[in-house]
């Protein structure tokens, strides 16, 4: 009897602990400390819902206004601001022999979605304008 007694003493003992350890709140996790650049805007950026990655403009096709492909991104130019000032267009060729590259205001290309949501590049131009322009070439290759 002296047994039952013993450990029914310690079950309630171990139970009422369990509910002290269960009902003991954590503690809340700290926030990161806020990191700042030196201008005072934040370090860590967040994708916004109108962005997109450079890396899926490179290789994007790019039509004319007649849906005729008049070349494909080969490259992206940044301005000194951070912004695309350009995109270069390899132009011409086949399977990128005989590809000559073109640089063209950002602000020429309208970038839409097709009907199953892939990204299209159009711009005001035919191909022979193109094949026209002055040939895209980096002035110093320390830029690059």
């Amino acid at each position: 009897m002296t047994r039952i007694a013993t450990l029914a003493s310690a079950l309630m003992l171990a139970s009422s602990t369990l509910a002290l350890a269960q009902t003991t709140p954590a503690p809340a996790p700290q926030a990161p400390p806020a990191v700042t650049t030196p201008s005072g805007d934040r370090m860590w950026y967040s994708h916004q819902a109108d962005e997109m990655r450079a890396s899926k403009l490179i290789g994007t096709k790019v039509v004319n206004t007649a849906n005729e492909t008049i070349g494909d991104i080969n490259e992206i130019v940044l301005g000194k601001d951070g912004k695309v000032a350009a995109v270069v267009i390899g132009v011409g060729g086949f399977l990128g022999i005989g590809e000559r590259e073109v640089a063209v205001n950002f602000n020429s290309i309208r970038m839409s979605r097709d009907q199953s949501n892939n990204l299209v590049l159009t711009m005001n131009a035919t191909k022979d304008t193109l094949k026209d322009a002055p040939a895209w070439r980096w002035e110093d290759t320390a830029k690059r």
